[in-house]
């Protein structure tokens, strides 16, 4: 049997091995779990991991000063000795901007299950926050050392049998993943299917195909997982988190009741909407469209679905589930549900909230109520 006609055989060996990864599918957003070491972190969306990646990094420079000098923000968080301090100071900054990931994680910490650490018990909240976090959770060590063993594995079972793969193994599987389809790929499922299946190791020599899908995933998994940083792939797979220290301070928070005046235009009148924030916030101009000023929480998501014929009962409904932690998924299911209906209704649309001279209001969305879908004439059958 030739090597074009055993391939896709050694293909699917490899993918099957390489499939029985605990944490598979791996996403690439899910980096901030590894990088604080933190499960609860699993499944967050595009706009939560960006806001916990720039809070992150504020607070590594403030914690860990002596690790940023002369390095990018990216590089501050993956070098920090000790995550759990800069994680309780990044949440406790978006208690009330994002409350749902706020309250998601926190019940998701054992000392908080269990009911044994109580906030009375700290002045601060960082201080309740990093006890709760303890010292992590060993997320990052098992997986790092999941992605060695099933490698070595997948590497034996197409006949490479040495400790340390051919230096050309790895440098072909790094031209495999500098294509742009490695960077659009959203989970390590993708990667294999489109490694085994698609065209990913299209004029690969078929000799050596199967040993370099099996080191692109490692290397892919690798630089989600940090293990050890690859803050070039990394970069490449989530091109968000390419900030400069200058372009990151944009991002620091405004000091609050300075008058900053946060601005959003409406999609449906074209009104430039324009809130002034302070002690209290006050209105200069407000279109009748404008339904509330949140971030893409579901908390805060909820608030806007509720400019809407929603029923008081289901309300009360949706509320007991925020109060139940076993709920919270399903109270997220609904609420982006509704979200994503109400928006392909086209009654319900969100802008970017802009304030002049800063990106310091980056997590901020306004939320507007548009007209009615037209009713269709009623039939009787």
């Amino acid at each position: 049997m030739s090597q074009e006609e055993k391939l896709p055989r050694q293909l699917a060996l490899v993918r099957g091995i390489l499939d029985g990864a605990f944490f598979s599918p791996l996403r690439s957003l899910d980096w901030p779990a590894f990088c604080f070491d933190q499960p609860g972190l699993l499944g967050l969306e595009e706009d939560e991991a960006f806001d916990l990646y720039v809070r992150g990094a504020l607070a590594a420079e403030t914690i860990y000063p002596e690790l940023c000098e002369g390095r990018e923000p990216l590089a501050w968080i993956w070098s920090m000795p000790e995550p759990s301090p800069v994680l309780a100071h990044a949440l406790a900054s978006l208690r009330s901007d994002r409350p749902f990931l706020f309250h998601r994680l926190l019940y998701s910490l054992a000392p908080v299950k269990q009911g044994g650490l109580e906030p009375e018990g700290f002045e601060l909240v960082e201080d309740y926050l990093a006890t709760a976090l303890g010292e992590g959770s060993g997320l990052r060590e098992a997986a790092a050392d999941e992605v060695a063993i099933l490698t070595r594995r997948a590497l034996q079972a197409v006949g490479q049998e040495d400790e340390k793969p051919d230096a050309l193994l790895a440098e072909t599987a790094g031209v495999v993943l500098a294509q742009a389809k490695a960077a659009e790929v959203m989970s390590d499922a993708e990667l294999l299917t489109w490694l085994t299946l698609g065209d990913g190791l299209e004029g690969v020599d078929p000799e050596i195909a199967p040993a370099v899908a099996a080191l692109a995933w490692s290397a892919w998994c690798g630089a989600v997982i940090g293990a050890p940083p690859n803050l070039a792939l990394l970069s490449r797979l989530r091109p968000s988190l390419v900030l400069n220290p200058s372009e990151l301070a944009l991002y620091a928070p405004q000091l609050a009741g300075s008058g900053q005046v946060i601005s959003a235009r409406c999609p449906y009148c074209q009104t430039d909407n324009s809130l002034v924030l302070g002690d209290q916030v006050s209105e200069r101009v407000r279109c009748p469209h404008l339904l509330y000023v949140g971030t893409s929480d579901e908390a805060h998501l909820l608030r806007a679905v509720q400019g809407f014929e929603l029923g008081r009962d289901f309300l009360s409904l949706l509320e007991s589930y925020y109060q139940s932690p076993a709920d919270f998924e399903l109270f997220a299911t609904i609420v982006d549900d509704l979200y994503e209906m109400l928006c392909s209704q086209g009654r319900l649309a969100a802008a970017p909230v802009n304030c002049e001279g800063t990106q310091g209001f980056y997590y901020l969305k306004a939320f507007f109520a548009g007209p009615p879908p037209e009713q269709e004439e009623e039939s009787v059958h």
